[in-house]
C-alpha cells in the first residue's frame, strides 16, 4: 500500500449517506484575498485575453491587425497636417467613420474567446462554485470586453488630439482651439464601445463555438447594415431613419455631427440632434448588456 493510500481517510457519514474521502492533497494555506481579488483577477484575465496577451502569436494578429490599420491613418493625418503648417485639415469624423467596422472585427474576433471560451472549456461551474455570482462574473467580463474596445476605438481618435496639438507651431493656442474636442473624443469612443462592446458581449455569450459567436457578431451588424439600405434605396425613408436601424451609420452620423464636420449629403439633409442617436444607441447597447446578464444566469454550469 502506497504512502498516499495509506493517507486517505474516510469522513464519518449518516447510514446510507454518501462517503468523502481524504485523498491526501496538501491543503491550500495561503491568505485568502476574498471577492474583490477574484473579481480584479478575474477581470486582467479578460482584458488581456481581449489582446492576446499571453497567448501564442496567432491570437495578437487580430488586435494587432486592426490597431495598426486604426493607428496610421491617423498618424499619417497628424504628419501631414504638421508638414502643411496646419494647411491640411484634420477630420476627426471622417477618419473614424472608415474605422467603425474594424472595431466591429476585433470584437467579432476576440469576443467570443472571452466569453465561449469559459463555456467549451466547462470553467463555469468552477467559477460559479467559488466567491464569484452569475451576476458578477458577467459584469466583470462585460467591464473587460468594454476596456477593450474603449482601448482600440480610443487610440486613433486621441493619437489625432494629442498630434494636432503636439505639431502647432504654437501648442498652447492649438490647446485653445482643439483643447475641447477630448469632450467629443471620449462621447464617440465611449459611445462605440457601449454598442459593439455590449451587443458583441452578449451575441458571443450564446454559442461555446467560437466560429458560431463570430458569425453572429459580424452576421448581426452587417443585417443591420442591410435592413438600413433597403430601407433607404428601396422603401425610400429618410437616410437618417435608417441610420436609427444600422448601429454603424448611426454611429458614423454621431462622429461627423459631435465634431463639426460635414459632408454634401448632411449640408443638403441636415441631421436630427445628436441626442436621438445618442440615446437609440445607448438603448441598443443597454439591450446587449441586459441580454448578457440574462444569458449568463441561464448559462449550464
Amino acid at each position: 500500500m502506497s504512502d498516499a493510500t495509506a493517507g486517505r481517510r474516510a469522513t464519518p457519514t449518516p447510514a446510507g449517506g454518501s462517503v468523502i474521502h481524504d485523498l491526501g492533497y496538501r491543503r491550500y494555506e495561503g491568505p485568502r484575498a476574498g471577492v474583490r481579488e477574484a473579481r480584479r483577477a478575474l477581470f486582467w484575465q479578460g482584458f488581456r485575453a481581449l489582446f492576446g496577451l499571453g497567448r501564442p502569436a496567432k491570437s495578437k494578429a487580430i488586435p494587432v491587425f486592426v490597431l495598426i490599420v486604426t493607428m496610421l491613418p491617423s498618424l499619417a493625418s497628424v504628419v501631414a497636417s504638421g508638414a502643411s503648417n496646419g494647411q491640411v485639415p484634420v477630420n476627426y469624423a471622417a477618419l473614424i467613420a472608415g474605422q467603425t467596422l474594424l472595431f466591429v472585427l476585433f470584437m467579432a474576433a476576440q469576443g467570443p474567446e472571452l466569453m465561449s471560451r469559459d463555456q467549451q472549456h466547462r470553467v463555469l461551474p468552477l467559477m460559479f462554485t467559488r466567491t464569484v455570482t452569475r451576476s458578477q462574473y458577467a459584469f466583470v467580463r462585460w467591464l473587460s470586453v468594454f476596456s477593450a474596445v474603449l482601448c482600440v476605438a480610443l487610440a486613433p481618435l486621441l493619437l489625432l488630439w494629442i498630434g494636432q496639438i503636439g505639431v502647432a507651431k504654437d501648442p498652447a493656442a492649438a490647446f485653445t482651439t482643439v483643447g475641447p474636442r477630448i469632450g467629443p473624443v471620449l462621447l464617440l469612443a465611449t459611445t462605440m464601445a457601449w454598442v459593439i462592446g455590449n451587443v458583441g458581449a452578449f451575441l458571443s455569450s450564446l454559442s461555446p463555438r467560437r466560429a458560431y459567436a463570430t458569425a453572429a457578431v459580424i452576421g448581426s451588424f452587417l443585417v443591420c447594415i442591410a435592413i438600413g439600405s433597403a430601407l433607404r434605396d428601396l422603401a425610400g425613408l429618410s437616410y437618417y431613419i435608417a441610420a436609427y436601424v444600422d448601429q454603424i451609420e448611426g454611429m458614423r452620423t454621431v462622429a461627423f455631427i459631435l465634431f463639426g464636420e460635414t459632408t454634401r449629403g448632411i449640408e443638403l439633409h441636415p441631421p436630427p440632434p445628436v441626442w436621438t442617436f445618442l440615446l437609440t444607441e445607448f438603448a441598443v447597447g443597454a439591450a446587449g448588456l441586459a441580454g448578457l446578464f440574462w444569458r449568463m444566469r441561464r448559462v449550464d454550469a
